[in-house]
């Protein structure tokens, strides 16, 4: 037990150095590796199922703890990311309106199920972030079209089933079996092995999803300028999320799960969202959104860490 504790240490305290070099791993792969893109939905509830584990069902019936940072965050969703890519859009790309549209639907799509995952391995309010993420995700079918409407001037349909399907799967089921599993067996002995699947198969998850994106993006100058642009975009999200926390005197844990609910977008309906009314060239930012998204969550993660210690404490 106290090795594979190790190895959960380790990989929590290398994955600054491992996230960047998955990418690199996934190009590399991309002809090989989108073959198994079939294992996306396993693993993912795997690693929910793992970063989930240890929760009780009271740590989702605390309104007082999770109204404010929920509400909040969802306000932020729906309004200020949207301003913020509709600026940084402006600045660099008054050439390429549809490279606006594909930041424009990063900013609109939902919260991804690593905000979770990320909250877990900072040590954050997974409670909050799994009410965050499934709230955000029923709205996306109303707000998303609306977003692009006020911002584009076109509407797009955002099908609910597939999200609802999708949420079903690799969230909630994955957490209310979680949550059995602990009740069954409250032990903490086993949150060590937990967290080695859910970072392994995060990592797995990033090399996946890059080399399906590789497989129709070259590599060249202009896709390592529209990544410094989509990189710069996702910091902004992420510095309004922790802001927000801080203006609002969160608890540390709502604060970092706050700021990872801002950053972390599902790029999966972010490219749904982009090709339901615009042209394919729309889709280059929201291919090139992961490899910015990560690689700054782990930096967070870190200095996260060196200012607040240890972050794995029971949760529940």
């Amino acid at each position: 037990m106290n090795r594979i504790r190790r190895a959960d240490d380790y990989l929590s305290s290398a994955l600054i150095y491992l996230i960047p070099l998955s990418f690199p791993v996934g190009y590399l792969a991309r002809h090989s590796m989108p073959a198994y893109a079939w294992t996306a939905t396993p693993v993912l509830f795997a690693i929910m199922f793992c970063s989930t584990f240890g929760l009780t069902i009271q740590a989702f019936l605390h309104p007082r703890e999770h109204l404010r940072p929920l509400s909040l965050g969802i306000t932020l969703q729906i309004i200020a990311l949207p301003l913020i890519a509709l600026a940084v859009t402006h600045i660099f790309y008054s050439n390429h309106p549809l490279w606006m549209v594909g930041h424009l639907s990063v900013a609109a799509s939902p919260a991804a199920i690593s905000t979770i995952i990320w909250s877990r391995i900072s040590g954050g309010e997974v409670a909050l972030g799994v009410l965050a993420v499934g709230a955000h995700v029923l709205l996306i079918p109303v707000a998303a079209p609306l977003i692009l409407k006020l911002t584009v001037g076109k509407s797009v349909h955002v099908p609910l089933l597939p999200l609802a399907e999708k949420l079903f799967i690799a969230v909630l089921l994955p957490t209310v079996l979680a949550v059995i599993a602990f009740r069954l067996y409250p032990t903490e002995r086993v949150k060590p092995a937990m967290g080695v699947v859910a970072k392994v198969g995060m990592l797995y998850m990033i090399v996946l999803n890059t080399s399906v994106a590789a497989l129709y993006t070259p590599l060249n100058l202009k896709i390592l300028m529209v990544m410094g642009v989509m990189a710069i975009q996702v910091s902004l999200f992420y510095t309004t999320g922790y802001l927000a926390g801080w203006f609002l005197k969160l608890p540390p844990r709502s604060r970092i799960t706050l700021t990872y609910f801002l950053g972390m977008k599902n790029n999966g309906a972010a490219l749904v969202i982009a090709l339901a009314g615009f042209p394919p060239q729309a889709t280059l930012p929201v291919a090139l959104a992961i490899a910015c998204q990560q690689p700054i969550a782990s930096f967070i993660d870190r200095a996260w860490r060196h200012n607040h210690g240890n972050p794995h404490k029971p949760q529940g």
